[in-house]
């Protein structure tokens, strides 16, 4: 199965009754993700690969990492994004849960730090402030603003490890949720194209969000 469009080929490596859906998903999304990054197209266009597990699994052999449970997709600093598709998601991976809202989600994710990307290459210190961007403009459901009381900025900046992203992802969604709703575009622009600004500003942005969310929460 196999979709060319202007900026993003789309195919599947098996037959999938949902695959219309995702190239309307990425067709009804790639408008505002682009005016927001200020991009017209593409240098290169985006392959979207929708995987069996075998192909997966394969994959990551090729690049010798090891499958963890909850990895259910691939996306480098290459223009191709592989996800498993939902069924072996539900099979393999601690996703037993998944469907097709989500999968579109973490779709939409995985393009948005191809955009950002584009745009300026981060460093690791900058990691939370590029999953928060990804989180929140790819309006993916299971994430919230919450109290950002317990949250360790510094751990959250030096070490945002995978591993327990669960702790962490919530945390860098709500305070890029702050910035979004409180600063210029402008600001926001520069903050994207300039992460030696963002790392000076970063403490200060984590302690406005942080009584922000108070306010927030109490309503």
């Amino acid at each position: 199965m196999r979709r060319e469009l202007n900026n993003f080929i789309i195919e599947s490596d098996i037959k999938i009754d949902y695959f219309d859906d995702i190239v309307n998903h990425v067709l009804e999304n790639e408008k505002r993700i682009f005016e927001f990054f200020e991009l017209d197209n593409l240098p290169d266009k985006i392959t979207i690969r929708i995987m069996s597990y075998d192909g997966f699994m394969e994959y990551a052999k090729e690049k010798n990492h090891k499958i963890l449970g909850y990895e259910r997709g691939f996306s480098d600093y290459s223009m191709t994004i592989k996800l498993l598709n939902i069924d072996d998601q539900k099979k393999y991976t601690t996703h037993k849960n998944a469907n097709l809202d989500e999968f579109k989600g973490t779709l939409l994710h995985e393009i948005i730090h191809k955009c950002q990307l584009l745009v300026k290459k981060f460093p690791r210190e900058c990691i939370w402030f590029s999953e928060g961007l990804a989180t929140n403009l790819s309006n993916q459901f299971q994430y919230s603003i919450c109290s950002l009381n317990e949250c360790d900025f510094n751990e959250l900046v030096n070490n945002f490890n995978p591993s327990i992203m669960k702790l962490k992802y919530p945390y860098a969604y709500t305070i890029v949720n702050y910035i979004l709703n409180n600063y210029s575009k402008e600001e926001i622009n520069r903050f994207i194209k300039d992460p030696n600004y963002l790392m000076e500003k970063a403490n200060i942005l984590f302690e406005e969000a942080k009584e922000w969310t108070k306010n927030i929460i109490k309503k």
